[in-house]
């Protein structure tokens, strides 16, 4: 397999029979031993922030204009996702790990892509096939090493069909705000996370960045599964994801090349 190749995945297609095979050529041809996921948004809709975002605004508008305004909130809004997902992954560089995101060229998941593919990381996407209407939806040529196209089992393509397969490629996950795709994917991850069979799959969330990251504490989900699937203390940053990454043996040192 060539070391800059994007390969394509198709599940739910009528070609998609060897894909289990084709994943795991790619992770072996890759090195990689972990999947570490970052799911999430780029708005968490605090009415706080909110607030505090129009009162700026009406300051501003007297030297910028609206368009400049919203694109400096933006920038903002990314070097705040960058930093949390930058002090996560700088002290993982060596170790046998891809990065798993939607593969959407916007919030969490394209921020996250970037940031991996900056430190030498492989890159995973999963999307749902309405997201290969246009082009302006995926990340640019080359920020995917695995690109994975989910079909629909049933009807159209709609978002939030990639959840089942997104959460079974992952090892842990890093929650960063989100709303309902993000609660989609905890969801069927919890639920994976009953059956004893498997290995449990820890989930980060990123608390104070709104959205499914601050509501996970009220999950009505199985109390045990989530004791086991949850930091049993709040984690505001990623520095304090990657601890918790460290100190719970979740990466350990066997995975470092």
């Amino acid at each position: 397999m060539p070391g800059t190749a994007t390969l394509r995945l198709d599940f739910g297609s009528h070609d998609s029979q060897d894909n289990d095979k084709r994943l795991e050529d790619f992770k072996k041809a890759r090195g990689v031993q972990f999947v570490l996921a970052f799911s999430g948004g780029a708005d968490d809709g605090s009415p706080m922030v909110t607030s505090m975002l129009e009162g700026i605004r009406e300051q501003c508008l007297a030297t910028t204009t609206p368009s400049e305004f919203d694109a400096l909130v933006k920038r903002f809004k990314k070097k705040y996702i960058a930093d949390i997902v930058r002090d996560v992954l700088g002290p993982l560089r060596g170790y046998k790990i891809a990065i798993l995101t939607g593969g959407t060229s916007w919030g969490v998941p394209a921020v996250a892509a970037e940031v991996a593919k900056e430190f030498g990381f492989p890159t995973i996407g999963v999307f749902p096939l309405i997201a290969t209407t246009k082009t302006s939806n995926m990340l640019p040529e080359g920020m995917l090493d695995l690109s994975i196209c989910v079909h629909p089992t049933v009807g159209e393509s709609m978002w939030g069909d990639e959840g089942v397969v997104y959460t079974k490629l992952l090892s842990a996950v890093i929650i960063i705000g989100g709303r309902a795709g993000t609660m989609v994917e905890v969801t069927h991850l919890l639920k994976q996370n009953e059956n004893k069979r498997f290995a449990m799959k820890p989930i980060i969330p990123i608390t104070g960045t709104g959205g499914t990251a601050d509501m996970l504490a009220y999950f009505p989900g199985n109390q045990n599964v989530m004791a086991k699937s949850l930091p049993r203390h709040i984690i505001t940053d990623g520095k304090g994801a990657f601890a918790h990454l460290i100190d719970q043996g979740i990466i350990t040192d066997d995975l470092f090349d």
